[in-house]
């Protein structure tokens, strides 16, 4: 808990380890995946080549990189400070080298009850026009049987997400399926962006729009600072400063639209889905824009829509917080804080760890903050039953030496 309040973090992060693919991937399939090699001939942290193309852009299209240095931001935003890579805050989990136990640590430190694990790398491997159907799917396969080894050191506090193939939706229906039967996933992600030119609220998504009701498991989207063949990217540009920005709000306004308008949530009415790791101020101007449209459009463009675009988003719909933006009380106000949730983006170097749900309380009212910590329940489908593992798993796995936050 946080200050006597429960606290899910719907968008926690793991960093996988650099053998992943070389352990866990199909063996057909390795020749096919070139991860970059140490002196040491080892596996390391860098950018993995698939079928010949690099997964990330940043070393490919962008000349001038952030500075390696330590040094000042010049940020004007409140509470940024604790962003700064040379804090030290990671220490702890590098030198564990982000195991599990560094994990239920970070989560101890910040005051989570649960998390929902994300990928890091893995976010950028599938957010590409054309790929195999199956190497995405044995990547898929690969990230997702590990993710479930990594959590299974405290089950009832580490839930994960499977990671799915977009680039054939029966195989992914099929990843789901094993993944939330066999494994215990809590629901999926995919990458806002559009793949091989398939609309969120093209009929090619159905089934597995409603497999994730079948299954009551939960939708989340996930930007990675745009993808190498993003239908959007043109827009970006070659500076990740840029990319970073636009790409984190328009994947995700592009995908929200198409799931009011396109009435995705029309059709799917359990489905829950999470816009997440991208603030959500700009959910309410959105929401705003689309109703104000409806005079105009919806008789002839979208009739089968019943409910106004609010009415919808609080139906089905969460989006994430980070801690300190400023206007999260007022957007409270437009969309209601029980439709809010938490990602503390550990450990990535622009997440505010550890002081995450300290910058919320001191943002917020408490009660605002009560509702928005305790939003990610919502979002998974947790229980109070779940909290109750959650404690006990807690006090069995609690590292010696390490403060925790109560």
């Amino acid at each position: 808990m946080k200050d006597g309040l429960r606290f899910v973090d719907c968008d926690m992060h793991i960093m996988e380890p650099p053998d992943l693919f070389e352990k866990y991937l199909e063996p057909k399939f390795r020749s096919r995946v070139s991860l970059p090699i140490g002196a040491d001939g080892r596996p390391q942290r860098g950018t993995i080549v698939i079928d010949g193309l690099p997964t990330t852009m940043d070393a490919e299209l962008q000349q001038y990189r952030k500075r390696r240095a330590p040094g000042g931001t010049n940020s004007t935003q409140p509470l940024s400070g604790s962003r700064l890579a040379d804090t030290g805050r990671l220490d702890f989990a590098i030198e564990r080298k982000y195991d599990a136990v560094a994990q239920i640590m970070g989560m101890g430190i910040e005051g989570v009850d649960i998390a929902v694990l994300y990928p890091t790398t893995g976010l950028s491997l599938l957010a590409r026009d054309n790929m195999d159907p199956h190497l995405s799917l044995a990547l898929c396969q690969a990230y997702n049987n590990w993710i479930h080894e990594f959590c299974e050191h405290s089950p009832d506090q580490l839930k994960f997400v499977a990671m799915l193939p977009p680039h054939d939706v029966h195989l992914a229906c099929r990843e789901l399926l094993r993944c939330v039967r066999e494994m215990g996933a809590v629901g999926s992600f995919l990458r806002p962006n559009l793949v091989n030119g398939h609309y969120w609220h093209s009929n090619y998504w159905d089934p597995l729009y409603s497999l994730h009701e079948s299954l009551d498991v939960t939708w989340g989207f996930h930007e990675g600072t745009g993808a190498w063949y993003s239908h959007m990217n043109v827009l970006y540009g070659e500076n990740r400063f840029y990319r970073h920005v636009a790409s984190h709000w328009i994947e995700m306004q592009q995908a929200l639209i198409a799931m009011i308008v396109g009435g995705v949530f029309e059709f799917h009415p359990r489905l829950r889905v999470g816009f997440l790791e991208a603030q959500n101020s700009w959910v309410p101007g959105l929401l705003s824009r689309i109703e104000w449209d409806y005079p105009q459009y919806r008789d002839t463009h979208a009739p089968y829509l019943t409910l106004t675009p609010k009415e919808y988003f609080r139906r089905n719909c969460w989006a994430a917080v980070e801690g300190s933006e400023p206007e999260i009380e007022a957007t409270a106000g437009l969309i209601g804080a029980d439709r809010m949730c938490v990602s503390t983006d550990y450990p990535h170097f622009d997440s505010n760890f550890p002081d995450v749900s300290n910058n919320l309380l001191r943002t917020v009212s408490r009660k605002t903050a009560a509702e928005i910590l305790l939003g990610g329940a919502g979002l998974y489908g947790f229980t109070e039953a779940d909290f109750a593992k959650a404690d006990a798993a807690a006090a069995k796995h609690a590292p010696a030496g390490v403060p925790v936050a109560v």
